[in-house]
């Protein structure tokens, strides 16, 4: 249990320090989601119903970090989570750069799904939305690409 346990904490700890350091290097505004970046190595290796979980899981950190309202980030990440666990278990996925594609997909969408939610409330966008999700999403990719061989490498010693 303790060897499968060791590295989730691994990346959850990475997370965390690296979305500790964002506002510190880009001052109030907070474009990148290190847990979204967590999320697609995570759920590609869990399947569906550890996605959803980890997608939950990581879904409400998100929205103790970016939003002021709990549940936008959790119901998108849930659903994210479910689609990258289905698509780890058909596919056989290796490498960085097709995490990072996927991670890229998963930050649109998620930007898409918590807009359309903040549209559905009348609540106000960002000005230049799609600018700061093209940015985000970007900046996400590369930080799935920095997680993944650190997961790859972590589920390799605990499947040894």
């Amino acid at each position: 249990m303790a060897k499968r346990l060791i590295p989730v904490l691994v990346l959850l700890l990475l997370a965390a320090g690296v979305q500790t350091l964002i506002p510190l290097i880009s001052g109030d505004l907070t474009i990148a989601n290190p847990y979204l970046a967590v999320l697609v190595p995570l759920a590609m290796r869990s399947g569906k119903m550890g996605g959803v979980l980890w997608g939950a899981v990581l879904g409400t950190v998100s929205d103790a970090y970016f939003s002021p309202f709990v549940g936008f980030h959790g119901l998108s990440f849930c659903v994210l989570g479910y689609v990258l666990g289905w698509m780890g278990g058909k596919l056989l996925i290796g490498g960085i750069l097709p995490m990072a594609i996927f991670a890229w997909a998963a930050y649109v969408l998620d930007a898409a799904a918590v807009a359309g939610l903040y549209l559905l409330l009348g609540l106000p966008l960002a000005s230049p939305f799609w600018v700061f999700v093209l940015l985000g999403s970007l900046i996400t990719a590369a930080l799935t690409a920095l997680f993944e061989p650190v997961a790859r490498r972590l589920y390799r010693k605990d499947q040894a």
